[in-house]
């Protein structure tokens, strides 16, 4: 490994994690957006198994935006390209989408509160 790949490699890695935390807060606060706040009220006559229905649903749509987000940004090119011998396309990082998922489900307000609802409600 030569400076130019590690520069290339290093540079590649903060773009890409800039990438899914951009893409991963906006997705967060369009569906904070269509879902609103979360209100305990409406949710005092719900079963618990109802919520944790609810949540189960929220998660699986987060995984399904999160596999498509992934696979958009493994798609925008990088700038450096072929520079000191870096390719692109071998970095692992394109694949992990970590930063994606923190952000997608630490920005979710609806799904946070509907979670600390059940788990008040269950464990007190």
């Amino acid at each position: 490994m030569n400076l130019e790949f590690l520069f290339a490699k290093i540079l590649d890695i903060g773009v890409v994690t800039i990438y899914y935390f951009v893409l991963g807060i906006l997705i967060s606060f369009a569906i904070d957006m269509y879902l609103g706040d979360f209100k305990e009220d409406d949710y005092k006559d719900t079963s618990s198994a109802f919520i944790f229905a609810e949540i189960c649903a929220h998660l699986f749509i987060l995984g399904v935006v999160s596999y498509v987000l992934r696979n958009i940004v493994e798609r925008i090119p990088f700038p450096l390209e072929g520079f000191g011998g870096f390719t692109h396309y071998r970095l692992k990082e394109r694949h992990g989408g970590i930063v994606l998922s923190f952000v997608l489900f630490f920005f979710q307000r609806n799904l946070n509160a509907k979670i600390m609802y059940l788990k008040r409600r269950l464990v007190g």
